[in-house]
């Protein structure tokens, strides 16, 4: 059944055409009702297939008035406050314009009072082609192609959600085709204290699916621009989870090829000495988890690159750190570990343990070394065995003893220690010209454990690839700063950073 039934046939004509010429008021250009079931309040077709028509126009002069008002008064079922349908391969099923270039104005507005109706659904029924379920567009400098605001205070709301079931489909897909401005492809609020300004979700459970695609083409954009407001409290630009297994809670790919780019950069303008640019945390407590994981294919890479860039002050490259009375490391290398600085041992000063640190360095070798010392007092005979760890000669070669004679007695006649057989069965003997003498002995032997064996390091060696015709540090030959192995130009200090230069909001 029909409340009415409307036709035009001219090119120009409207099915329908309703005005309310009052000024004020709730006015309405036209109130249609139908009670069956089935039925339609208002249909107007419009049977030209050419020409600027229009199944229905409806016209509103007030401030406050609708050109047009659909309500669906039903509070249960599959209702709709209006439902708009076009045949045409480039047709719309809704358009709304707001043609006013100023002023709190809607292209439409749709409401549903239902508690599981939707005020606006829109369908695109069409198995191929650029369809698209509802566009939304606004040619205003500082307008929204789509706003939606959830205003309940509480409660899971959404200021928008969409949906996508494709397997190649994109939930939301916002687009901004203004050159200039402060535009955006799309801006969703919530007012809840448990909403959620935008959520996407990618409903398949299969395809290169996503909840969210956020793209930008200009060279100093950004695809995604998260920003907490909020002056304190535990407060996120970006919070993103993964609930799979093999999943990443964030992953950040930077696809060029060349240039200095990012997979992902972290940075804080705090002076707090808790901030960081980045924080990675594994809270388990069982199986090998890691803060943070970096690696890196390049023949030339570093799979953590850490710089401290300031001049002065107590500064640290990369600083690992490990319970004092737990069995690991502040920091482990599981292959070669090299500096081309000393290598100090630093522990607070014994007589200035606040203001002073006492450093002792670290002897270096041509080879790999070990040594082993202790004393030994010979018996009546003038002997003695030296025990060696059992472990010995198994990673241990080529061995060197040094033995020197402890005696308080001021006398003029000198006593004298030797090695009478060498290292055997982890042991060797030495023999003193006289009894119950204490001797100081020091062994030092070559490296000799598989690792060693297997690499056999050498002590003059060729530099490779990039670092081929670069100093370790440049400043101390004369050299300019671009002559350094590790200079890289556009790792600057923060303040010059990527995220200084493209501006703060």
């Amino acid at each position: 059944t029909f409340g009415g039934k409307f036709s035009s046939f001219s090119v120009d004509g409207r099915g329908v055409f309703g005005e309310a010429t009052a000024g004020t008021g709730s006015t309405f250009g036209g109130f249609f009702q139908s009670l069956s079931p089935s039925g339609t309040a208002v249909y107007g077709e419009v049977t030209a297939a050419t020409g600027n028509t229009y199944g229905g126009s409806f016209v509103s002069a007030s401030t406050a008035g609708r050109a047009i008002h659909g309500v669906a008064t039903a509070a249960t079922g599959t209702t709709y406050g209006g439902s708009f349908t076009n045949a045409s391969t480039s047709g719309h099923g809704v358009l709304g314009a707001a043609t006013a270039t100023t002023g709190n104005t809607y292209g439409g507005l749709f409401e549903s009072a239902s508690t599981t109706s939707r005020a606006v659904h829109g369908a695109s029924t069409a198995t191929t082609g650029t369809t698209y379920g509802g566009s939304f567009t606004t040619a205003s400098t500082s307008g929204r192609g789509v706003f939606g605001i959830a205003t309940a205070a509480t409660g899971t709301t959404y200021g928008g959600r969409f949906e996508n079931n494709s397997t190649s489909g994109i939930g939301v897909n916002g687009w901004v085709n203004a050159g200039t401005g402060l535009t955006m492809g799309g801006r969703f609020d919530s007012d809840s204290t448990e909403g959620r300004g935008v959520l996407g979700k990618a409903s398949a459970s299969s395809g290169s699916t996503f909840g969210g695609w956020f793209e930008s083409a200009s060279t100093t954009g950004r695809g995604v621009y998260g920003l907490a407001s909020a002056g304190s409290g535990s407060a996120h630009g970006g919070f993103f989870e993964s609930m799979s297994s093999t999943g990443r809670g964030v992953i950040g790919w930077a696809r060029a090829t060349s240039g200095p780019t990012y997979g992902v950069f972290g940075q804080t303008d705090s002076f707090s000495p808790q901030s960081a640019g980045v924080v990675g945390y594994s809270p388990s407590e069982f199986n090998t988890t890691y803060g943070v994981w970096g690696q890196s294919n390049s023949n030339a890479g570093r799979g953590v690159y850490g710089v401290a860039s300031s001049e002065t002050g107590a500064i640290y490259g990369v600083y690992g750190s490990a319970a004092i009375l737990s069995s690991g490391y502040g920091v482990y290398s599981a292959g070669d570990m090299g500096a081309s600085g000393v290598k100090p041992f630093r522990i607070d000063h014994p007589s200035d343990p606040l203001n002073k640190y006492l450093l002792h360095y670290a002897t270096e070798s041509p080879t790999p070394q070990n040594f082993y010392s202790g004393n030994v007092i010979t018996d009546a005979d003038g002997y003695a065995w030296v025990e060696l760890p059992d472990y010995f000669k198994e990673i241990n070669t080529n061995f060197k003893y040094q033995l020197t004679v402890v005696d308080e007695q001021d006398f003029d006649d000198f006593i004298w220690a030797k090695v009478v057989r060498k290292i055997s069965g982890n042991r060797f003997r030495i023999r003193s010209n006289k009894r119950n003498i204490e001797v100081s002995w020091r062994v030092e032997a070559d490296r000799n454990d598989l690792y060693v064996r297997h690499k056999k390091p050498g002590d003059v060696v060729e530099k490779q690839d990039l670092e081929r015709g670069m100093y370790q540090h440049p400043e101390l030959y004369g050299a300019p700063p671009e002559m350094g192995m590790n200079y890289q130009p556009s790792r600057e200090r923060a303040k010059d950073g990527p995220i200084a230069k493209l501006g703060k909001k």
